[in-house]
Order: structure tokens, then C-alpha cells, then sequence
């Protein structure tokens, strides 16, 4: 985990030019983060939208039909993009479809069988009252028989006056054929009403009056089949109701066949006037014909436009293509779909298209890190990165995403050759949550947090905005950064890249359930593609990249820190041989801080690693520091201003050495940060004391007395300045008791806090509390309670004999007690 840098960064072009206008630091900063987070938006939008990079659509046209198309890639063409493609002629022949599935709608008047028995009745009513009327006005003709005389009685015929009324009567209009034999011969039978009878009598059998099921009486049958092959919709004009009849239905005839039923019905003997004459009977059937007419007629109207709204109720059909879908393949025949998939995708791309995309996934990247960062660092007191920091979670940004784009083109290639393997299996196996998993490991929890939330949705949207993928994806990276926090070797890595395969398994199996596709074969591949290339790829990919990122960042991961931490290291053994007390005294403060930072929360390999190393300097001169002299003090012979300078330069000197080494960046920082801006205490009150009594001499020089600085910037400087002032200063106790420990660590804490060394890193009253707390007790442990031994136990020998005990002393009240650290 890194924190701060040492020493503010110097100063940007940005923030030269801000100065030069005149608009203060803080512009110049802002200025600088937004070029940042252009310069990252522009870079991630270009890898997450399709541009330039993409497979050109082909020009194919008809002359292309039937033909092999040569693509430039063995997968062929793949669409670069989502594409909603309106096939016409397909949505034409649905619609032609959606038309044609209407039934005709006929309109049915049942009320024509009531008109025709209406207009009979009126008819022959009326003709057989005027020929009653007729007969009373004519006088008896008597004609002599037998010698008696008989009245003679005029033939019936009808005057054409009354045969228009007759025909009017029947049909509504004058204008109708009636055959002159058949109207004469229902005259000669005086209009009677068993003529009457027969007539209604046929009609209601044409209309099927007797049966159970009514007759539906068209103008024509070729009609009904022509229009309505499956079937026609009745609508009763009388109930406004419908019903639906299949067009071949038996109730359903035409006038025709009315006919037929009727010649059928008068053929059978005795149905029709058995006792008349038979051209009144053929008179009778005649006219029972021409009064059947259709009670079933067909509306244009309204058949025309329930199939315009059946027709504009259609939807388009749309040939829907995915990002990374196939279009056509290499040497596939190029059929009539393909022309029209390639028209659409090459009417809906173009360079305006292009760019406008680009823009929309620049603006997307820009707001979502933005709305994510601001987020973060109003809820996370710790989350405040650097420019360094957010040029390396640039960097990896783009380059992960580029990385994934790169996977897709192969995975594609890939499926193409192994069609048994899901192209989903490829893509999940990507090891995308490397990438938090590398922040976590380098940097902080938070900054991991807000890499995964924005690495996530990023890759969602570049795999055809999915959100199965962009879930999986944060779900990994989470996990990842989480087990990676107790990874302190390599072994932990891959313990880490394991916990996090086995979520991502478990992941892809929940999700792909939640789709509905269940746990099929295509189901398991995809969940132990995503385990493999997860368990594998990400703990080598970490491996891999944290040399590269701590070499061009500066950065110090726990490996590293590790690997600073052992003993063994070159710039230990040589300071433990020039300089053993700084090197002892290195050894505690690494104890004391390791201690308090896992009290406050902080880095211990970190905190520990830079005391080790605080100190190398002294070992260019040691016998100048107090903990590496044996009774000669070089500093008695020299100025107070001089001891005060050699004492600074180890400051210098463990800078160079740092390089020499290549000690990480933030382990170099600590060597001039943990002694802040403070003063050289001993020395700059020696110049005092000797300034003291003497007349007209110059004021001291108090900056030749005060370390350059700067003052602590991270965590760990900090908790390095406080224990090596509290080591110093408790060493110095003639009797260190609980108490007397507890009141010298407070001293030196509140001393340094009241100097403003703590004012530039993140250490709150809380913190201080606690490294207070850990420091008492990890110097109870270092000056524990020393048992005193009687003067005989240890003078006396086996036999009397003197006994020599080496680190030993004899106070003055004959007890020996023991001088070294342990009992």
C-alpha cells in the first residue's frame, strides 16, 4: 500500500502557464486533472468503441448473390458494433401476411326472410281482393244447359297496371320479370292462400327455416372461398354480434344452390300443391326463386380496414446483430439476408458515425470516473490519490481494456476453429480482475474499490453492453483485491488468484441461471474457462507486472517490502558492520512501528522497511552518533554549528545510498522525513549555552541547527520520526518503569505534534492515541523488569571458588545485577 509522496511534485506546465496568469496553484493543479482525465477518456473511449481499429464493412452488392465472399480474416466478417438492421421486403411479406390472416367481413340481415313473407302476403292479399272486387262488377252471363240458366264467369286476367302492382308489391320495384304464363296462372287460381302458403313455404326452405341451423344465402360461393380461404367473420347487423365460419361451411350456400334446394323440395311428391294443376305449381316455384334473395353480403369497406390495421400493427422486421457477431463467413455464399445486413450496417456507418461514437465513449469514461471518484473521496478519508497515482490507474485502465479488446479478436479467431467451446467461455476467461487486484497489491483498498467500479462497467459496455459480463467483472475484482490484502508472498498470490477463480466460477453459473439457460454443457465450459483463466492468469499477471510498475512508478509492494525487511540485505550488512548501535537501534524502531501501524491501520511491512533503512546514512561516519561511540566523543573537539552539520549530512548521505541501493522511492523518502524540519536539539542548546554571557556576538543561525525536511508526508515517516524520538529519549531513563515509559512517549508525541511535524500526513488525535497505547507496550516488552540476584548465587563457585560472570555489575549494596537485554 503506498501512501503520498515525499515532497510535493515540482511544478507542471500547467502550472507554470496558471502562474502566469495569475490564477494560483490550485488552477494549475485542476488543469492538470482534467488533461489527466481527458487524456485517459479519450483513450478508453477509443478502445471501448469501434473505430479505427475495426474490420471495414465489404461493398457487396447483386451481382455478388450466389457467389463465395473473401473476407480478409478466416473468422470473415464480424460486426464491429450493435446493429438494428429494418429488413423491407421481409416486413412487407409479414405485413402481406398479417392482411391476408383477416377474415372478409360479410354483414348479415336476418331480417330478409321476415320482408319476403311480408311483401307475399302483401301481394296476394291485395290481388285476390281486386279480382273480388273485379267479379262482383262483372254481370252473370247465362248460358242455357239442360234448359236452366248458368251465370258465366269471366277469365281472371290481370290488366298491366295491376301486374306492375303485383310485381311491386313482391319486390319493391316495377321494373321486375315476371313470367306473364306463371302471373296468369296464379290468377286463374285467384292468388288463393294455399298459393300463398307454398310460396312462403319454399322461401323458408331456401333460408332453412325448418333446421335447426339457419342458411347464410351469399351472391356467390366462388366469392366466399376466393376471399376468405380460412374462413369469413359474420356480423349480425341486427345484434351486433359476430361469429367466425370456416368458408366451406355447409350453412353458408349462394342463390344457386338456394335453387337446387328448392327444385329438390317442390320434386318430391306431395311437398308443393299436390291437388293443383302443375303450371300452377311450376308457377309457385318460379316465383318462390325470384323472391330468394342473399341475406349474407360482403363489406369491402370494413374487411380493407381491419386488414390496413392488421398490415400497420406489423412491426419491422429487424435483423438484430451483435458486437462480435459473424455476419458472413469466409467463403460462404452470399445470399439475399447478407446483401441486406451489409446495406444496413454500411447505411448506418460512416466516418460521422465513427466519430460520434468515439465522442459518446469518451464523454461515458469521463463521467463515469468522475461521478466515481467524487463519490469515493467523500466517503473514504483515505482515498486522496496523487497525479502518479492516477497516471497508473490511467495506464492500467487503458491498457486492461486494451488487453481485453485484443482477447476478443483472438477469442473469435479462436471459436471459429473450436466451435465446440462457447465464444462466452473465451471472453470469461479473460483475467480481468487483475487489474484491481494489481491496485490493491501496490496501492490502497480505496483505490482499488474505485478502479474495480470503473474497469467493471468499461468492460460491460465494450462486450455489447452486457451487464452479465460487467457483474462478473466487478464481482472478480473485488474478491481479488479483498485476498490479495494477506498475500505477503508469492504462494499468497496464487492462494489469492484461487479464492478468486472459485467466485468467479460460482458467479458464472448464478448468472447464466438467472438468464434461464441453465446448467448445460456450454454452462460448465464457461464456469471452468472463467476458474482457469482467473486462478492462472491474474496471480502471474500480478507477478509479472509489479517489478515493471515498481520500477517505473517507484512504488513498493509487499514483495518488495519483503524483500527490504530481510536481514540479509546489502545495505544492512554493511551498516551493521559500520555502524552496529544505529544498526540495533534500526532493529527496535522497526519493532516499534510495524507494532503501531497495525494499530492505526497503516502499511507495517511499509512502516518497518522504511525504519530499517532510516538511518544508512550514519553508517558513512559513525563514530559521530552517540549509539555507535565506545568513550571518545569526536564532537568534543568540534563547533556546535559544525557537530550540527555532520549530524544533517547522514540525511544526505542515506539519500545517495538509497540510490546506490535502489531503494524504493518511498522507503527513500522516509531517510529525510523522519526527522522533519525539527532542530538538532543537543547541539543547537550547546550553542546557546556557550552564546550565553557573551556581549555583541551574533544571533545563532537557528537553520543551520534545523533539518531541510520536509516534514513527514505518509503514515509511516510519521510513525519513523515518533519512535525514533521516543527510542532516544527512553533509552536515556535511568529506571524505565511503566510510568515513567507512558509519560516520556506522551512527552515526545505531544512535543512533535506541537512543532507541526503531523501537519502534512494523515494521522488523526485517535492515531496518536493508539501509536502512544503500542509504543508503551512494545517497550514494556524491550526495558521489561530485570530480576536482582544475591552477591553469593553468582561470587561463589562449585567449591569457594571466585566465580567471573561476564555482563555483569555490583552496586554498591552487593547485589549483581545483569547488564544485558535478557535475563
Amino acid at each position: 500500500m503506498a501512501e503520498p509522496e515525499s515532497s510535493p511534485p515540482g511544478p507542471s506546465p500547467l502550472d507554470a502557464l496558471a502562474h502566469r496568469f495569475r490564477l494560483g496553484p490550485r488552477w494549475g493543479r485542476r488543469l492538470t486533472s482534467v488533461l489527466l482525465l481527458l487524456t485517459v477518456s479519450v483513450a478508453a473511449g477509443f478502445v471501448i468503441s469501434p473505430g479505427l481499429f475495426s474490420q471495414q464493412i465489404p461493398a457487396l452488392t447483386e451481382d455478388h448473390l450466389g457467389k463465395p465472399f473473401r473476407a480478409n480474416s478466416p473468422a470473415g466478417f464480424k460486426a464491429g458494433r450493435d446493429y438494428e438492421i429494418i429488413h423491407q421486403a421481409m416486413t412487407e411479406q409479414r405485413r402481406l401476411e398479417a392482411r391476408g390472416a383477416v377474415r372478409p367481413v360479410y354483414d348479415l340481415s336476418p331480417g330478409v326472410l321476415l320482408e319476403i313473407r311480408a311483401s307475399v302476403g302483401a301481394a296476394f292479399q291485395e290481388m285476390r281482393q281486386r279480382l273480388a272486387a273485379r267479379a262482383a262488377a262483372t254481370p252473370v252471363e247465362v248460358v242455357p244447359e239442360a234448359g236452366k240458366a248458368q251465370p258465366r264467369k269471366p277469365a281472371p286476367l290481370l290488366s298491366p297496371e295491376e301486374r306492375e302492382l303485383f310485381q311491386g308489391l313482391l319486390f319493391g320495384r316495377k321494373d321486375a320479370v315476371l313470367d306473364g304464363d306463371d302471373v296468369q296462372a296464379l290468377a286463374v287460381a285467384r292468388f288463393s292462400e294455399a298459393m300463398e302458403q307454398a310460396t312462403v313455404s319454399l322461401v323458408e326452405r331456401a333460408y332453412g327455416f325448418s333446421e335447426p341451423t339457419p342458411v347464410y344465402i351469399t351472391n356467390s360461393r366462388e366469392e366466399v372461398s376466393r376471399e376468405g380461404p380460412q374462413g369469413i367473420t359474420i356480423r349480425d347487423l341486427r345484434h351486433n354480434g359476430e361469429q367466425t365460419l370456416p368458408g366451406t361451411a355447409p350453412t353458408v350456400v349462394d342463390v344457386r344452390e338456394a335453387h337446387m334446394e328448392m327444385d329438390r323440395f317442390a320434386s318430391i311428391p306431395g311437398n308443393l300443391l299436390p291437388d293443383s294443376p302443375g303450371v300452377q305449381r311450376r308457377a309457385v316455384l318460379r316465383l318462390a326463386k325470384r323472391l330468394v334473395r342473399p341475406n349474407l353480403t360482403i363489406n369491402l369497406a370494413e374487411t380493407d380496414a381491419r386488414r390496413r390495421q392488421a398490415a400497420s400493427a406489423v412491426k419491422d422486421a429487424v435483423i438484430s446483430i451483435k458486437k462480435g457477431q459473424r455476419v458472413i463467413g469466409d467463403g460462404e455464399l452470399v445470399n439475399e439476408t447478407h446483401l441486406v445486413a451489409i446495406r444496413g450496417m454500411r447505411s448506418q456507418t460512416d466516418r460521422l458515425d465513427l466519430v460520434q461514437l468515439q465522442v459518446g465513449g469518451t464523454g461515458l469514461v469521463a463521467l463515469l470516473i468522475s461521478a466515481t471518484y467524487l463519490f469515493c473521496r467523500a466517503a473514504f478519508r483515505r482515498f486522496r490519490p496523487t497525479r502518479k497515482d492516477a497516471m497508473l490507474l490511467g495506464s492500467l485502465l487503458v491498457a486492461v481494456l486494451g488487453l481485453l479488446q485484443v482477447w476478443v479478436s483472438i477469442a473469435d479467431a479462436v471459436q471459429d476453429r473450436y466451435t465446440a467451446i462457447p465464444l462466452e467461455a473465451f471472453y470469461y476467461a479473460f483475467p480481468v480482475a487483475a487489474g484491481a487486484m494489481l491496485v490493491r497489491f501496490i496501492l490502497s483498498e480505496e483505490l482499488a474499490l474505485f478502479f474495480a467500479m470503473v474497469l467493471a462497467s468499461l468492460c460491460g459496455v465494450m462486450l455489447g453492453n452486457s451487464l452479465s459480463f460487467g457483474i462478473y467483472a466487478l464481482v472478480g475484482a473485488l474478491v481479488a483485491a479483498d485476498r490479495v490484502t494477506y498475500a505477503k508472498d508469492r504462494v499468497g498470490l496464487f492462494r489469492a488468484g484461487l479464492a478468486t477463480g472459485g467466485i468467479n466460477l460460482v458467479a458464472v453459473l448464478c448468472l447464466f441461471l438467472a438468464e434461464g439457460k441453465g446448467l448445460t454443457p456450454d454452462t460448465l465450459i464457461t464456469a471452468l474457462f472463467a476458474f482457469a483463466g482467473t486462478a492462472l492468469a491474474v496471480p502471474v499477471m500480478v507477478m509479472a507486472l509489479t517489478p515493471l510498475i515498481e520500477s517505473v512508478f517507484g512504488y513498493a509492494s509487499d514483495l518488495k517490502l519483503l524483500e527490504l525487511a530481510n536481514l540479509n540485505h546489502p545495505a544492512l550488512k554493511e551498516l551493521i558492520v559500520q555502524a552496529p548501535g544505529t544498526y540495533h537501534h534500526s532493529i527496535i524502531i522497526g519493532t516499534l512501528v510495524e507494532n503501531a501501524a497495525e494499530a492505526i491501520g497503516a502499511n507495517p511491512l511499509l512502516a518497518r522497511s522504511c525504519a530499517y533503512y532510516h538511518d544508512i546514512g550514519k553508517g558513512r561516519n559513525p563514530l559521530y552518533f552517540g549509539e555507535n561511540q565506545k568513550g571518545e566523543n569526536k564532537h568534543d573537539s568540534l563547533a556546535p554549528a559544525m557537530s550540527a552539520v555532520i549530524i544533517k549530512r547522514h540525511v544526505t548521505e542515506g539519500l545517495e545510498m538509497a540510490r546506490q541501493y535502489r531503494l524504493p522511492k518511498l522507503v527513500a523518502d522516509a531517510i529525510p522525513q523522519h526527522h522533519g524540519t525539527r532542530l538538532v536539539g543537543y547541539f543547537f542548546h550547546k550553542a546557546v549555552k556557550e552564546q550565553e554571557g557573551k556581549e555583541g556576538a551574533p544571533p545563532i543561525d537557528e537553520s543551520i541547527f534545523r533539518y531541510p525536511g520536509p516534514k513527514p508526508q505518509f503514515r509511516e515517516a510519521a510513525l519513523v520520526m515518533i519512535a525514533d524520538a521516543v527510542e532516544a529519549s527512553t533509552r536515556a531513563l535511568p529506571e524505565p518503569t511503566t510510568p515513567r515509559l507512558q509519560a516520556q512517549v506522551q512527552k515526545m508525541i505531544n512535543l512533535i505534534f506541537s512543532e507541526g511535524q503531523l501537519d502534512e500526513c494523515d494521522l488523526t488525535l485517535r492515531d496518536l492515541n493508539l501509536i502512544a497505547q503500542s509504543f508503551l507496550h512494545t517497550l514494556e516488552g524491550i526495558y521489561h523488569a530485570r530480576p536482582e540476584y544475591p552477591a553469593g548465587a553468582l561470587l561463589a563457585g562449585p567449591k569457594g571458588a571466585a566465580l567471573t560472570v561476564a555482563g555483569t555489575t555490583t552496586k554498591q549494596d552487593g547485589k549483581v545485577r545483569p547488564t544485558g537485554t535478557g535475563t
